[in-house]
């Protein structure tokens, strides 16, 4: 399957389920996609790292096309909800968890991509 295919699909699928279940006021479907991305992304993360001479490049072209592209989509998502007039981050525990998903995910992508 194309790479480009996979990017397309994680940011499409991931823009939906933030956007739908914001919309539909359901609370736990973006936190739990934001938690397996976090592991998705830092599982990704330690397997490019390596240990010590050897770091997996394909880790690398893994999370270019898999979790960038879906915390692209939870993002678009997120923001055409609040565009839309809809609470998409409430303050209470999947609120939570989205945002420390969220920001461990992006600190596994952004510390993959510095390496």
């Amino acid at each position: 399957m194309q790479p480009w295919l996979i990017a397309a699909a994680a940011a499409l699928g991931a823009g939906l389920i933030a956007f739908l279940s914001a919309a539909l006021r359901l609370r736990w479907p973006v936190a739990v996609l934001s938690l397996l991305l976090a592991a998705i992304a830092t599982q990704l993360f330690l397997a490019a790292r390596g240990n010590g001479a050897y770091h997996d490049l394909a880790a690398l072209r893994a999370q270019m096309f898999t979790t960038v592209p879906a915390l692209a989509g939870i993002a678009a998502g997120l923001a055409l909800a609040a565009a839309r007039g809809i609470a998409p981050i409430r303050r209470d525990l999947p609120g939570a968890a989205v945002v420390l998903g969220l920001l461990v995910a992006l600190a596994a992508v952004v510390s993959g991509l510095l390496l």
